[in-house]
């Protein structure tokens, strides 16, 4: 089967490195694969091997872009063309029905992404159009949808994080964030509560709010942006600490799950899907006193934190990249089929 992905970026991100997940093990069994994206990302290492094809158009408001990829879908004639994320969803939505291509969308959000956001209707409308499929990550994207999106579980790459030895300890207790720096994930709050908490904070990953967030630090924080070395710190950190405003399936939660490291969350309907009662600790989101207590709390019963990593690991094992890819193959041949 052909299938020929488009997506923005290649590398920054969560979805992207799931599309490379998706990717090889597609190749591995045999399908042809090709991803068409708009301009690369920061952390070019995430693409190594991938069959990656940047379009000439670098932006989606770039009047030669739906040109573009229609001229590739009639060139190459995939099976099925897949889409992630808003804008390339409309775009690839359009081509796909000019074409006559079975489109398949993927969703990694909620629909409390999308509130505000005045392309989501739109969206929304064409793919209940014209679609052949809807794939979400989550309970709350299939929500979204009406239970009309198909659930496939993100990959959880646990044999690689095993292979991986852990960061060495530091002096204080390490918190560790990883992910994008934006306003709703509330690195903010993690950076302020930690210290309340007495603890060191390291923070992985790149966005707007950078620099807002050292100079908010006072250089008391390890920031690493865009890092190989991610899930070393994350199998180092004494807790992991994410507390989104709201969430699809985060990828840094599941690998810290993988990672066996305790984690604290925001007390969101995403994190307790995840985690239930028993897998990690929570907080209420935006709240630096709570969270402080939190973090102490998960830091004095290393007992107790070590059991809800337990549970949180056995959560993942069955998230294979396998299983991700087998969720696919059926939906792209019930797709092509139609």
């Amino acid at each position: 089967m052909k299938i020929l992905h488009l997506i923005p970026s290649l590398t920054s991100g969560g979805a992207e490195r799931q599309l490379g997940y998706l990717t090889r093990e597609l190749e591995r069994r045999g399908h042809e694969v090709r991803i068409a994206y708009l301009y690369p990302g920061p952390a070019p290492w995430q693409s190594e091997g991938l069959p990656a094809e940047p379009l000439v158009a670098r932006r989606h408001r770039d009047p030669r872009l739906l040109a573009e990829i229609v001229r590739r879908i009639r060139a190459w004639r995939p099976d099925v063309l897949q889409t992630w994320y808003v804008e390339s969803d409309i775009v690839g939505g359009v081509a796909a029905a000019l074409t006559r291509t079975p489109w398949v969308l993927r969703e990694p959000n909620t629909g409390r992404f999308y509130e505000r956001r005045v392309k989501a209707p739109l969206r929304k409308a064409m793919a209940r159009a014209l679609t052949a499929a809807v794939v979400a990550n989550s309970e709350g994207g299939c929500a979204y949808w009406g239970n009309g999106a198909r659930l496939i579980r993100n990959a959880v790459p646990v044999g690689e994080i095993d292979r991986v030895a852990p960061a060495e300890p530091g002096g204080r207790p390490v918190v560790v964030y990883t992910g994008r720096l934006e306003a709703i994930k509330n690195v903010d709050v993690v950076i302020a509560a930690a210290a309340a908490a007495n603890a060191s904070v390291i923070v992985c990953g790149a966005g707007p709010q950078r620099a807002a967030l050292e100079l908010l630090s006072g250089g008391r924080v390890r920031f690493m942006g865009h890092t190989r070395e991610v899930w070393p710190v994350v199998k180092g950190a004494d807790l992991f600490v994410s507390l989104s405003d709201f969430e699809g399936a985060p990828n840094s939660t599941l690998e810290a799950f993988a990672a066996r490291t305790p984690a604290l969350l925001s007390d969101i309907p995403a994190h307790r899907a995840l985690a239930g009662d028993h897998a990690a600790f929570f907080a209420p989101p935006r709240d630096v006193d709570a969270t402080a207590a939190a973090i102490r709390a998960a830091l004095a019963d290393r007992d107790g934190a070590a059991a809800r990593a337990r549970i949180a690991r056995l959560r993942v094992e069955s998230m294979t990249v396998e299983a991700m890819a087998d969720g696919y193959e059926e939906v792209y041949e019930e797709a092509a089929s139609r």
